[in-house]
């Protein structure tokens, strides 16, 4: 299947501009704002990285090449080493400013509800497993750990899956699930 390298950038544009509105959506949850968030996938070799994977997630009938796979990969290297809402760009998670746990659970938040609610993967769990599973012993300290707490808490009580549901309803017009 043939698809335009412009095609593919437009649908990753429009997905990129959904995931920070809805960043931001938990952010403002949370009493911050990140204007600024991912603002290096748009940049080469991020961004034709994660164009691919996210068109490659949101049309069923695209498959990726060894090439693209590979490219992806390291797109996602480059981000997760570079930007400071993610774990990768420190030593140790101890090391993390607070700020950047706000703008992180606000990340996971977004990612999450995507995977969920409008991915629909089915292999998917809620935020609060997925950090057990996979980040709880990562060496956080206690008052890291209390705000990842009390984030999880707040955004689940405050969180209306309808408005968020609408962040991403352009995406979903133009993709193949």
């Amino acid at each position: 299947m043939n698809i335009l390298m412009g095609d593919i950038f437009d649908f990753y544009e429009l997905r990129i501009s959904c995931h920070i509105k809805s960043m931001n959506y938990f952010a403002d949850i949370l009493g911050y704002h990140f204007p600024e968030h991912d603002r290096d996938k748009v940049v080469e070799p991020i961004r034709t990285g994660y164009a691919y994977v996210f068109y490659n997630t949101y049309h069923k009938n695209f498959h990726l090449t060894p090439e693209h796979e590979a490219l992806c990969k390291d797109a996602r290297r480059l981000h997760h080493e570079h930007a400071s809402h993610h774990i990768q760009a420190y030593n140790n998670v101890s090391e993390i400013p607070d700020i950047c746990i706000y703008e992180m659970i606000a990340d996971w938040s977004s990612a999450n509800f995507e995977q969920m609610n409008i991915i629909k993967d089915k292999d998917a769990i809620s935020i609060e497993e997925w950090f057990d599973k996979n980040m709880s012993s990562l060496g956080w300290t206690e008052h890291q750990l209390e705000i990842i707490k009390n984030s999880f808490e707040k955004i689940a009580k405050t969180t209306d899956e309808e408005t968020i549901t609408k962040i991403w309803l352009p995406l979903l017009e133009k993709a193949d699930l």
